[in-house]
């Protein structure tokens, strides 16, 4: 993928606002498949937008985290909040597209990982996602904290980092399978 700088900024909206459909629509596949793995409000033992931010945000950087914040807002808005506070939507939908960000920013601080994502091994993918995971439930549960959705920041903060890393690893497995079969099925025609 080229650097968004690169793309006109119509493609990047264009990226932008594709990133923000299926960020919106992996939420209500997530809601249909796995509603019943819901701990509590926001947190889920499974949670497979998780895996489309450490995607999205690793390959499109700020294109994507942008796309995360638009369609987490639209999903806010599309089931109604607790209290239909439009800054509680607005800053929830920050949160789903910064906290990606900035994990990223601390992997490639602090985990040395390369912003053309080369050399990535097993190892260091791990922890990103580990990384991503945790970055995401903690920002989202202080902010539930501070909001008073949540009296148990701690348990909920475990949970929502679990269930965001099991989402990352189906997200990326399936992936991972999808290019696999279409590079064998490649192969074979010719």
């Amino acid at each position: 993928m080229p650097s968004s700088a690169k793309l006109s900024i119509e493609t990047q909206a264009l990226i932008t606002l594709m990133c923000g459909i299926a960020y919106y629509y992996a939420f209500q596949l997530n809601v249909f498949f796995f509603e019943w793995s819901e701990f509590a409000h926001g947190v889920n033992w499974l949670y497979i937008p998780s895996g489309l931010r450490l995607l999205f945000v690793l390959v499109l950087t700020h294109t994507g985290a942008i796309g995360i914040v638009l369609g987490s807002v639209a999903t806010n808005y599309a089931l109604g909040s607790p209290d239909n506070s439009h800054a509680f939507n607005l800053l929830t939908g920050l949160i789903s597209g910064g906290s990606p960000y900035l994990a990223r920013f601390v992997a490639i601080h602090f985990l040395q990982l390369n912003t053309q994502l080369e050399g990535l091994t097993a190892k260091s993918f791990f922890k990103i996602s580990v990384l991503f995971a945790l970055t995401s439930a903690l920002l989202h549960q202080v902010w539930y904290f501070w909001t008073g959705k949540t009296e148990h920041i701690i348990t909920n903060t475990l949970v929502m980092a679990i269930g965001d890393w099991f989402g990352t690893v189906l997200v990326l497995a399936s992936a991972s399978l999808v290019i696999h079969t279409v590079k064998s099925f490649g192969q074979m025609k010719q």
